[in-house]
């Protein structure tokens, strides 16, 4: 029996929510924070757009462009959509990368974000985690108006994030089959727990996500 150890439950529902929200994409798109090897299972809609630019700060990444996100190496009102995914945590200023995505994008382009907030650190350049509040703010901020903004779990989700997360991290795989043989029944259960109508609705428990992908429009 293959154990669903290799994805995390956050990215699971982050390229669900992409993949509601591609048709959004289209003309020319410029992916800040492009790597070489998906980190999830969504696939960019590339037969659907006239031309898919890749940028990284990194060389290795192999991008058709190397650049920041603070200051990204485009021309003003030059893309139609920008996809920016789990990137800002790890730039040195959210805001001023935000303000870089409108400044290039053209009028009535997209945007598509998305950011953890109840997620481990994934290493000494990841700096930052948004609230739903610092989300409007970003968009706000950068003259964007938000046209949709969607949770990635619950309080329970949050949980069984974290549990397959230390599952994976179990270095002798004996040990590790063991740990998840125990840890993937409980995490099906916290997420069945999390489709509760009381915890839909309940302030505290639907307080705690894994992160946010938000839909913006310029114009």
């Amino acid at each position: 029996m293959r154990l669903p150890l290799g994805l995390s439950y956050r990215r699971a529902l982050l390229d669900a929510e992409l993949e509601r929200l591609a048709p959004a994409v289209a003309g020319v798109v410029l992916e800040v924070g492009a790597r070489r090897v998906s980190r999830g299972r969504w696939a960019p809609p590339l037969h659907r757009v006239r031309r898919w630019i890749r940028l990284n700060l990194d060389p290795a990444e192999r991008p058709d462009l190397v650049g920041d996100a603070v200051a990204l190496p485009i021309r003003a009102a030059s893309v139609d959509s920008v996809v920016c995914v789990e990137t800002l945590q790890y730039t040195t200023s959210p805001d001023a990368a935000m303000a870089e995505i409108a400044r290039v994008l053209a009028p009535g382009g997209a945007a598509l974000i998305t950011v953890p907030f109840l997620h481990r650190a994934d290493g000494p350049a990841d700096r930052h985690r948004f609230t739903d509040t610092r989300v409007r703010e970003l968009v706000a901020g950068a003259g964007l108006r938000l046209v949709a903004l969607a949770a990635q779990g619950r309080f329970f989700t949050t949980i069984a994030n974290q549990l397959r997360q230390a599952a994976a991290r179990v270095e002798r795989r004996p040990v590790r089959w063991l740990v998840a043989a125990g840890i993937v029944p409980l995490s099906a259960l916290l997420l069945g727990l999390d489709g509760l109508r009381p915890v839909r609705r309940s302030p505290f428990f639907t307080s705690f996500t894994t992160g946010f992908v938000a839909l913006a429009h310029k114009g």
